[in-house]
């Protein structure tokens, strides 16, 4: 038996994810301030929705979406089915979804008593 027939094809949600990590800028898009919009956490991704022309005419036909790691990964899926206009995730998210081509970080290690560096 060889390790290719015990190993299972990467998901769709990761195929679609690695390639829009290609694409996404590096660089983190939200800031301290920005939280998510189910919870206080910090938000760590963006959706920007397309939705349709209020008829009382107040003009708005975009809108964003700002969710902390943990309501990203729970909605995820469901999110990119509704095809967003654009969105950034914070990469680091993604790492426990099998396939998604994300490095770990690495730790800083501290030497002395860590706050100092002596």
């Amino acid at each position: 038996m060889t390790t290719a027939t015990l190993t299972k094809p990467i998901s769709k949600l990761a195929e679609q994810l690695n390639a829009h990590l290609e694409t996404q800028p590096a660089e983190r898009t939200l800031t301290l301030l920005d939280r998510c919009d189910r919870c206080s956490q910090l938000a760590q991704a963006s959706f920007v929705f397309t939705i349709p022309a209020d008829p009382a005419g107040t003009g708005k036909t975009e809108t964003d979406v700002l969710l902390c790691g943990h309501h990203t990964r729970q909605h995820l899926p469901a999110l990119l089915a509704k095809n967003p206009v654009s969105y950034w995730v914070e990469p680091q998210e993604l790492i426990s979804i099998r396939g998604v081509n994300v490095e770990a970080k690495q730790q800083e290690t501290r030497t002395g008593d860590g706050l100092t560096g002596a």
